[in-house]
């Protein structure tokens, strides 16, 4: 039992430089292919009934509506349309919140950029238009903090800037209503940087070319669409990238709590065992998340699922429950998407673990079980035993003892400080007796 460098810094500060290895690479990917709706599953959609998939193109009925999940504030949306009909209207509504979203109409004659405020409409801008067709029409909008501009077959067709303060991200969806069948298909939707209202009309060619997402973003755009991706408390449970970084930190910092369970945990079993569990506890926490945080009937059942893990594992001390629990409770926010608040609470945890630890350091501990038992005709007096202990010990603490005429056991609480000190003790009492036997069980170790 030699005495065991630190290892704490040689273990986190890899662990972090893993995490950012993993996430600034992939969150700094976008969507860059546009979807052909040649999956019929509809993945990272939400929609109604008469929304299905056909031929590769998305096919929505009269009444009904299809939800491209995600928290999309400042970008830009491009997808191809042919809507069937003459007699409805059909809805492109984004950064939809409780009682608040934009809204793209189209209806027979005109087109109409709104602005819904506590579910009371306003209109920012509008235009006339040739109405429907059942031709193919490439529909392109830009929504940049408090400007919209909407393209139809490349050229700019309508424009609005609004005051105050623009809503925050959402997902986004289409809505058609009345006697239309719509279909769409080559739908792209992309980030771009937030800009604030130019004077000019955006209209105008420089307008649009300032505002248009393919000009190369500076490196404040870089970091900034990093750190509201990272900071985004809503998504789709079932988009590739979203998945992809959850799941990738889900890893990462179940395997630095496990090794903070290693080196200041305090239990007596095999903790190195136990916490190799965590890492596949949380990842998969964290994928039962990513999928039933759409499905309310699915998260009730999740429930009971959690439940096994804590009434079926063999939990034989508090700590352990609590680092299982924290295990679980990492999966679950990196699973709803909570980035922010899961690395935050993860580093403000180690944090107190460390400082609980480097105060109890300053206090004696026990760090070993010693058991001794002396059979006749040579049983060793427990007052000899005690002394024994006592002079070679930092301290020392009698749990039990059971003694009869020709059986002596005993169990103490001991610190030893150092490797030495240990041999010495076990030397001691074996000389008190050939007959005596000594069973040492080691709880965190010796130095």
């Amino acid at each position: 039992m030699k005495n065991k460098p630190n290892h704490y810094l040689h273990t986190i500060i890899p662990a972090f430089l893993l995490l950012a290895a993993i996430v600034v690479p992939v969150m700094a990917q976008g969507e860059t292919t546009p979807e052909t709706f040649d999956d019929t599953e509809l993945s990272g959609w939400r929609t109604s009934p008469e929304a299905v998939v056909s031929n590769g193109t998305l096919s929505i009925g009269a009444g009904n509506n299809a939800f491209k999940l995600g928290d999309y504030a400042n970008f830009e949306v491009q997808f191809d349309m042919k809507i069937n009909g003459n007699d409805g209207v059909f809805f492109f509504r984004y950064n939809m919140g409780e009682g608040n979203d934009y809204a793209l109409i189209f209806f027979p004659d005109r087109i109409v950029i709104e602005k819904v405020e506590d579910d009371s409409p306003q209109e920012l801008a509008s235009t006339e238009w040739g109405g429907f067709s059942d031709e193919w029409t490439t529909v392109k909008l830009v929504h940049s903090n408090l400007q919209h501009i909407l393209s139809i077959a490349d050229e700019t067709v309508l424009s609005a800037e609004e005051s105050g303060n623009a809503h925050t991200g959402g997902p986004v969806a289409f809505f058609v209503d009345g006697g239309l069948t719509a279909n769409f298909d080559n739908f792209l939707i992309t980030s771009v940087e937030s800009a604030e209202p130019q004077a000019e009309s955006p209209q105008s060619e420089s307008t649009v070319a300032e505002t248009s997402p393919t000009a190369v973003p500076s490196q404040a755009s870089v970091i900034q669409n990093l750190l509201s991706q990272f900071t985004a408390s809503s998504g789709d449970p079932l988009e590739l990238t979203t998945a992809a970084i959850n799941l990738a930190l889900s890893t990462v910092f179940a395997y630095i709590l496990s090794r903070v369970y290693i080196h200041w945990g305090s239990a007596l079993s095999n903790r190195r065992r136990f916490a190799a569990n965590f890492i596949l506890i949380t990842v998969t926490t964290t994928f039962i998340i990513l999928v039933v945080r759409s499905s309310i009937a699915l998260s009730l059942g999740l429930v009971g699922a959690l439940s096994i893990v804590r009434f079926r594992a063999a939990i034989k001390e508090p700590e352990e429950l609590a680092y299982l629990f924290f295990a679980i409770g990492i999966g679950i926010g990196l699973g709803d998407n909570q980035r922010l608040i899961t690395t935050l609470s993860l580093a403000l945890i180690i944090l107190v673990i460390a400082i609980s630890r480097l105060v109890r350091g300053k206090v004696v501990d026990f760090n070993l079980h010693l058991t001794i038992a002396s059979s006749s005709p040579n049983k060793v007096a427990l007052e000899a035993i005690s002394k024994t202990i006592q002079d070679h010990t930092i301290q020392a603490r009698l749990m039990r003892t059971d003694e009869n005429k020709e059986h002596l056991e005993a169990s103490y609480l001991v610190e030893f400080r150092n490797e030495s000190q240990f041999i010495n003790a076990k030397n001691a009492l074996q000389a008190l007796s050939d007959q005596i036997e000594i069973t040492f069980l080691d709880n965190k170790g010796i130095g």
